[in-house]
């Protein structure tokens, strides 16, 4: 639908009306409506939507850069990309015609759409505590989960839950709940350290009658569901984290050439430009290795190591590079008042996103081993 909006423009986009916006989210953790929908206007929930839903279908190569440009300014910006432009995945791939129809409601900012995995008494995986029992032509859901993004504005909920207790690869369901399904509270109290205003909740249903027509997928097929875009979910945060890794190299640059003493600015000295050139080489190489990842996606290869290893190196990266542009800072660094305060608080939420670096290791660690 049309020509994607310029690089630049959609980065000022994250630089300016985010930026001048974030104090009063961080204060009220809501993302304004009106924000919302100026993200909308600047492209960010159609980059990579198939043109029949009123996208751009943007290829991920392409994509790429986009990530980095909303992962310059707050947060919340890079997860209204990252996570839009990922969500729709599953419904595409496994939905019916009227859960697909909700697809062509994102681009505009009139859907928006939560993903249901994690549990606090579980984990994400086959050991999901959520249950569905089968009830006639409905499904009895019980259950929680926790840390769902958005689910403060979300219309619809992927959820996936356990449908019985064999704990295999075929014993999880997705479907696809209406916000105001009975029986389905929405709790908004759950907040994090950074990345404010993206409506985290804990979600709760005891009971809850859900029809089979809102099922997502086959019964026994929701791992698939839910693994059916991890892996690219994975390079697209990863290409996040090259995107604010940039943002604490800029400002401690910047800091570095205003900031005097004895006479000279802290650029000339050659300890910082030592922390410039080693954040410089590790963004670099985190660069590299998510375009690797994202080439072999693009061209239909196998790439779930590749976007494993990614992860794992962008997520250290990104604690090294926000951990020396604070040094760069000094003092003032640890200050309300300085950029990388907030960069450094939004970085820590990529140790959760979509696998621990532990998880990432798993991975890796099997691909290396099956090698040799």
């Amino acid at each position: 639908m049309g020509q994607p909006i310029a690089l630049d423009k959609f980065q000022k986009f994250f630089l300016e009306d985010v930026e001048e916006a974030y104090p009063e989210i961080e204060r009220t953790e809501i993302l304004p409506d009106a924000l919302h929908r100026r993200a909308a206007e600047a492209h960010c929930y159609r980059l990579t939507l198939p043109n029949e839903y009123g996208g751009h279908e943007m290829q991920l190569m392409e994509f790429l850069r986009y990530l980095e440009a909303a992962a310059a300014g707050p947060g919340i910006g890079r997860m209204l990309v990252h996570t839009t432009n990922g969500v729709w995945r599953p419904l595409h791939q496994f939905g019916n015609a009227e859960q697909k129809a909700i697809i062509s409601k994102i681009p505009n900012g009139d859907a928006v759409v939560a993903f249901c995995l994690t549990e606090q008494t579980g984990g994400t995986g086959r050991d999901l505590k959520s249950r569905g029992v089968r009830d006639g032509d409905n499904w009895l859901i019980s259950g929680e989960k926790h840390l769902i993004t958005f689910a403060d504005r979300a219309t619809h909920f992927i959820l996936v839950v356990a449908t019985d207790d064999r704990g295999a690869e075929d014993s999880l369901t997705a479907f696809f709940i209406p916000r105001d399904t009975p029986g389905f509270e929405i709790d908004t109290s759950q907040h994090t350290m950074g990345l404010h205003g993206t409506g985290h909740a804990f979600l709760r249903y005891k009971n809850m009658v859900v029809p089979d027509s809102q099922r997502l997928g086959k019964v026994g097929q929701g791992l698939e569901v839910a693994l059916s875009f991890l892996d690219y979910s994975r390079v697209s945060l990863s290409a996040c984290m090259v995107g604010m890794a940039q943002r604490a190299l800029d400002e401690a640059v910047a800091f570095s050439k205003r900031r005097v003493t004895f006479g000279q600015p802290i650029s000339t000295r050659q300890a910082m430009q030592g922390h410039i050139a080693t954040m410089h080489a590790d963004i670099e190489a985190g660069r590299h290795l998510v375009e690797h990842a994202a080439r072999l996606c693009q061209d239909g290869e196998d790439f779930t190591p590749q976007a494993a290893t990614a992860k794992l190196f962008c997520l250290n990266m990104v604690g090294r590079v926000t951990d020396l542009s604070l040094r760069v800072h000094g003092g003032w660094g640890y200050t309300k008042a300085a950029p990388i305060e907030r960069i450094y608080r939004d970085a820590r939420g990529f140790w959760f996103e979509e696998g621990t670096a532990e998880i990432q290791q798993l991975v890796v660690a099997r691909y290396v081993m099956s090698k040799n």
